[in-house]
């Protein structure tokens, strides 16, 4: 079968990632969707939480919410239960490829019953970090249905060695698993124009910190670093997005208004304007972050071609291996913080490779849609071997 004949039913249970959001759930989502249409797959989306405008922000998605109730697991399995009964009825797919979702179990279904290829794409162990930070109540539950329905995927992608490692641990067969890390749209930051420091902020070399504000990416430690730095050198902090740091990042930026200023939120599209108006792009997780992430803001960084200050944890190290222009430091020290943006004002920033181009572009949303189909070639390749041997 060739790739520009395929159908996709593309499947997103989760109901904390709305179709039109601006966190990088959503946004990997969608531009999957768009890369995979770009290579003339026909993708039909189905979601269980829309947002205020789906349609705009996702052609053609089709939203199914979960009914409330004081079961949540029950809820959330009723309505794979109803989403996978509507996209049997959406017509003949060549395959499934699915985000995997807590009791999000439609896509196992549909492909099951249509006896066509299945692809879950795994980016965080939703079991463990479910419990860990949001108050999960049955956890083992939980991951049983995970790893049912990961056991009867063709294909499993992780975001990262470690949770493919961590995959393979619960179960899944090595041979199915494939490290697929988070993607940028290249052409978004090829296009884009700078958008220039706040004006408060011109006079002074310019950290940006883009992402959730999250506990464990390291706000709180990037203050007491930079205030601790301040007292040899003046830099400022442009802070993009929010979370439930949020009110935390808005009081020190009417603190020290200048040297602190925060955006908030932002659509996605202007992203990467204001990485480019960067000096320097930061990302401090502390020791306590997850292991198994991948960082889409390093990612970001490495498409606006940026300098990149970050700490040395497991997902960083994987992220810039072989970048120029970063300096990592230890998590959570003040003092090695310091040494480590010390390196990246005071060399001349190394040009871009041949060889760093070559990374940059396997960034590219574009290419990882192509490794889909390609991983779904070989599907089909075995298959009819195996039916022209009968």
């Amino acid at each position: 079968m060739k790739p520009l004949s395929r159908r996709l039913a593309y499947i997103c249970s989760d109901p904390g990632i709305p179709a039109d959001g601006s966190k990088g759930a959503s946004v990997h989502f969608r531009e999957m969707a768009r890369a995979l249409r770009g290579h003339g797959v026909r993708v039909d989306p189905f979601v269980a939480r829309g947002g205020p405008s789906p349609s705009s922000a996702f052609p053609g998605v089709r939203v199914f919410p979960p009914a409330k109730g004081p079961d949540k697991a029950q809820a959330l399995l009723d309505n794979a239960e109803a989403m996978a009964a509507a996209i049997d009825g959406a017509g003949s797919y060549d395959a499934v490829y699915e985000r995997l979702s807590l009791f999000g179990t439609a896509g196992r279904e549909v492909a099951r019953l249509a006896s066509i290829p299945f692809i879950v794409e795994v980016n965080a162990p939703l079991w463990e970090e479910a419990a860990r930070f949001r108050g999960l109540d049955n956890p083992d539950h939980a991951l049983s249905v995970c790893r049912e329905v990961l056991l009867s995927a063709d294909i499993v992608l992780a975001v990262s060695t470690e949770l493919a490692r961590v995959l393979i641990g619960i179960g899944v067969p090595a041979s199915r698993v494939r490290v697929m890390t988070n993607g940028v749209h290249l052409e978004a930051f090829d296009e884009a124009t700078p958008i220039a420091p706040p004006r408060v902020l011109k006079d002074a070399p310019m950290l940006l910190f883009s992402g959730s504000l999250k506990e464990w990416h390291g706000l709180e430690f990037l203050f007491d670093a930079l205030e601790a730095y301040r007292e040899r050198r003046t830099v400022t902090l442009r802070v993009v997005g929010d979370g439930p740091l949020g009110e935390r990042v808005r009081s020190e930026a009417r603190r020290r208004p200048d040297l602190v200023f925060a955006d908030g939120a932002v659509p996605h599209e202007q992203v990467p304007g204001l990485l480019l108006g960067a000096d320097i792009l930061v990302a401090p997780y502390t020791g306590a972050s997850p292991k198994y992430f991948s960082p889409l803001k390093l990612v970001e960084a490495i498409a606006a071609r940026r300098p990149i200050l970050a700490s040395r944890v497991p997902p960083v190290l994987e992220a810039v291996a072989g970048v120029p222009n970063v300096a990592l430091f230890r998590p959570d020290d003040v003092d090695d913080f310091g040494r480590a943006l010390d390196t990246l004002l005071d060399r001349k920033p190394t040009g871009w490779s041949d060889r760093h181009e070559n990374l940059r572009s396997g960034c590219c949303w574009t290419a990882k849609a192509r490794e889909v189909l390609r991983l779904l070639d070989n599907l089909d390749s075995v298959a009819e071997r195996a039916e022209a041997a009968c």
